[in-house]
């Protein structure tokens, strides 16, 4: 008797059980929900109480969000974070060069359009990015895609933009060697004027070689002081941890000059959301002491500009001016010839070309 009483004990403790088991598995089968849905009303809500408990998402904005009408830089009145490329450049946005690299966009603060994250394998999470599936907006290195793409020069044959999701797949690998980029020559390339050949997204960083959308007219000061730190930067993060890094390179024109003013980079590291590489930079296509003519690429320096009036001759035919010893008058026709009295800068200001063998 007293066997059956205890039987009938542990039935009924059973039976008491199993709605506390099923209420249990119906709360973990919505928590699993709540934490994982990217239906709109479900983000919400998390977002919402996320928020609510401190926490303060990434905000990487939109495409339409990033017009650049608030952003502003450091040392300057306003930098727009413009990435439509079919927009007109605002000539007073561009900050002026005061002796800094660089200028900060929008605070620093790297903002790109959904297309980068999005190519990268990234989704929307609120108003973060994660990759698909993973808990709490977090960062699956296996699910994204590295990748590099390249705008098409504009009517003038100008860059226009480079960005992509760079990793150790789009790097040289070991032992490759750069190749020649000699045979490009960017918008606004004149001779003789000490210009470079500047990747907008560097070698180390995406082994493009003479890619013309990926090279640009540019300073050594540019090359080396603005934008070289920041790609080793960028590149020894990389090799350091073997992480990725969202990238977005623009040069910035002003009318329809043809060399740029300058370059806005971003980047930003993803798989710890920004930790290891942030910024978002606008470094200046200058030399210092020298003045650049952006509209045809001429260079000239203090010293070049303080020399007195002297004897040239000028190619009528191509507007190039020579010294009058330049093995280029030698072979001159004399019906394009012609010899003036004037300043080096007297002579670019009108129009003509200083000669890249005599470099007058």
């Amino acid at each position: 008797m007293a066997k059956a009483s205890q039987n009938n004990k542990n039935t009924g403790d059973r039976s008491r059980q199993r709605p506390a088991l099923a209420l249990l598995l119906a709360f973990l089968i919505a928590a699993a929900f709540f934490i994982l849905s990217d239906v709109s009303f479900v983000k919400s809500a998390r977002d919402s109480l996320m928020q609510k408990l401190g926490y303060e998402a990434i905000d990487q904005g939109d495409s339409n969000e990033s017009s650049g009408e608030n952003s502003s830089a450091e040392n300057s009145d306003v930098i727009p974070a413009e990435w439509d490329v079919t927009s007109d450049i605002d000539p007073a946005a561009l900050p002026e060069y005061n002796g800094q690299n660089y200028v900060k966009v929008s605070g620093g603060t790297p903002v790109f359009p959904d297309e980068v994250c999005e190519r990268a394998g990234l989704i929307k999470d609120g108003d973060d990015w994660k990759t698909q599936g993973n808990l709490f907006g977090t960062v699956d290195s296996n699910k994204l895609t590295p990748y590099e793409c390249y705008g098409s020069p504009d009517d003038l044959g100008r860059c226009t933009y480079a960005f992509g999701l760079l990793g150790e797949e789009t790097m040289p690998q070991e032992g490759q060697e750069r190749g020649d980029i000699s045979p490009v020559h960017p918008s606004g390339w004149a001779k003789a004027q000490n210009w470079e050949r500047c990747h907008l997204i560097a070698w180390a960083l995406s082994a493009e070689n003479a890619n013309p959308s990926n090279l640009i007219t540019g300073t050594h000061y540019l090359n080396y002081d603005g934008m070289r730190p920041l790609e080793e930067e960028v590149e020894h993060y990389i090799w350091d941890t073997g992480n990725h890094v969202l990238y977005y390179i623009k040069p910035w024109f002003k009318d329809d000059e043809l060399v740029a003013r300058g370059v806005q980079m971003t980047a930003w590291s993803v798989e710890d959301k920004g930790e290891g590489i942030s910024f978002n930079v606008y470094c200046f296509n200058v030399t210092p002491g020298a003045e650049i003519d952006y509209r045809t690429g001429i260079v000239t320096t203090e010293e070049q500009a303080a020399q007195d009036a002297r004897v040239y001759v000028i190619n009528t035919r191509s507007g190039v001016f020579h010294y009058p010893t330049c093995d280029g008058v030698k072979e001159m026709s004399e019906h394009n010839k012609k010899t003036v009295t004037a300043t080096r800068t007297e002579l670019t200001s009108q129009g003509y070309t200083p000669c890249g063998a005599c470099e007058p």
